[in-house]
């Protein structure tokens, strides 16, 4: 079942960054659905894909829910990450915010 917006914890965090110009998609903010729904396309997400992070949206991880209880199984079942001292497995906002630098070279381990 697809997550909706109120249920994203990190929703108005992820919509700060997130560097989507469709603006109608309904997995835009919601790392996990958008992730999850390039990846079975075989594509990958605009942060994915080189777009730029504004450089002002970095200290926005310290504001961030460290656990998703929506989805976290879910994401744990998806996630491919194998550095096993990584504390962003399941949630998956956390690992893009991680992951998605400012020159665009940033890759999550399911994107690579």
């Amino acid at each position: 079942m697809a997550t909706l917006p109120e249920q994203c914890m990190n929703y108005a965090i992820n919509l700060q960054m997130c560097p989507c110009t469709s603006e109608n998609c309904g997995n835009r903010g919601i790392c996990c659905e958008c992730i999850q729904a390039h990846a079975a396309k075989g594509g990958k997400s605009a942060c994915m894909r080189g777009a730029m992070r504004d450089a002002a949206t970095m200290a926005l991880v310290s504001q961030a829910q460290k656990a998703c209880a929506t989805n976290q199984q879910r994401n744990l079942d998806f996630c491919v990450c194998t550095w096993d001292p990584c504390g962003n497995k399941g949630v998956c906002c956390n690992c893009v915010r991680n992951h998605f630098s400012t020159d665009g070279s940033g890759r999550v381990a399911c994107m690579k």
